[in-house]
């Protein structure tokens, strides 16, 4: 006679479960976790379990350079969620949206501003994933700290990717302290995991996976763009009018020169990209010839649009291989990484 085993149900948000249904769902796409991504997919499902609050991880800070997957992997964790009680960010667009959540004309200290536009934002959350975690001005040691605490003292669990490790964040020496107590709180709550497997995935022909969004971009190198579907016109952005722009269904055709030759910053591009769903940039000139400051506009635009996963055309006097050559190791890095996602596109040499 055989002895029935019984067999051990595991409840849908199990870890192990988690974990199989994320791998089992990014293969479907095409998509092979590696043995260093496999491990971060388990660490995060157990940091998500219900009941293992006593493990004592306030949530999960990732860091690795770019293309390592790390947002990939976010992704897929996030679409387990119960999407009433999560959120998800990237740092460009979290600040701009607490502070409209702060309301229009708000009063008090910036602290107590930015304390209000989480309690408002950050109601009924219990789990936050948050993209590009990065510190990079002094002010924003203060909101990375208060963004923390706020989170550890509400019960929210807190993922983040970084390009950064924790000691990395806020690198100039002269603020640096600025950021120790929040660097130090990191590696005490957080389960701290490093995704560096030494490939990134975006420099390599991915021709399985499907190209929409911004990956449905093309980088044109040395060619002409094709004429506009409207008559040139003017775009209000902030107190500016910047012309002449072509705007036609969704579209925004703009020159080089407009955008990051005059004092446009991040939220202006934010404000743009919430408007236009394909971006045409014309006259970008070679990427050895871009002033530094010219080079960090033009990246963080394409941080911007990156993010929000919005077509981007580029028409480029060269393939832009030395952008980025006056910027930080690991900024250059990022924007190297995503303009590496383009298609190709140079003259034909006869």
């Amino acid at each position: 006679m055989k002895t029935l085993v019984p067999r051990l149900l595991l409840s849908r948000n199990h870890p192990v479960k988690r974990s199989h249904r994320i791998i089992h769902d990014l293969k479907s796409r095409g998509i092979d976790l590696d043995a260093t991504q496999r491990n971060l997919v388990e660490a995060l499902a157990r940091c998500l379990a219900p009941g293992t609050a006593s493990s004592g991880y306030a949530g999960c800070y990732i860091y690795g350079p770019p293309g390592r997957g790390k947002s990939m992997i976010v992704d897929a964790i996030f679409a387990t969620l119960d999407q009433r009680t999560a959120a998800r960010y990237h740092f460009h667009d979290f600040f701009h949206s607490i502070h409209q959540a702060s309301g229009q004309a708000p009063s008090g200290s910036m602290g107590s501003i930015f304390l209000r536009g989480l309690t408002i934002k950050l109601e009924g959350i219990t789990v936050l994933c948050f993209d590009e975690f990065h510190c990079v001005e002094p002010g924003d040691a203060m909101f990375m700290a208060r963004l923390v605490n706020f989170c550890q003292e509400h019960g929210i669990t807190l993922l983040t990717t970084s390009n950064y490790e924790p000691e990395g964040l806020l690198a100039d020496p002269y603020f640096h302290h600025l950021i120790e107590p929040t660097i130090a709180k990191i590696r005490s709550s957080f389960h701290v995991v490093e995704l560096d497997h030494g490939v990134d995935y975006r420099t390599l022909d991915q021709g399985t996976r499907q190209r929409t969004g911004y990956r449905a971009g093309s980088l044109y190198t040395a060619a002409t763009p094709p004429t506009p579907s409207a008559p040139p016109t003017s775009l209000q952005i902030g107190y500016d009018t910047l012309a002449p722009v072509y705007l036609w269904s969704g579209q925004l055709r703009i020159g080089f020169e407009l955008l990051c030759r005059t004092r446009r910053n991040t939220r202006d591009y934010i404000e743009m990209a919430e408007k236009f769903g394909h971006w045409i940039i014309e006259g970008i000139p070679a990427g050895d010839s871009m002033p530094t400051d010219e080079q960090r506009r033009f990246a963080n635009l394409v941080d911007v649009l990156y993010d929000r996963d919005i077509r981007l055309d580029l028409y480029c006097s060269d393939d832009l291989g030395s952008l980025g050559k006056d910027l930080p190791g690991t900024e250059r890095q990022r924007l190297t990484s995503r303009l590496a996602e383009l298609m190709r596109h140079s003259p034909i040499r006869t």
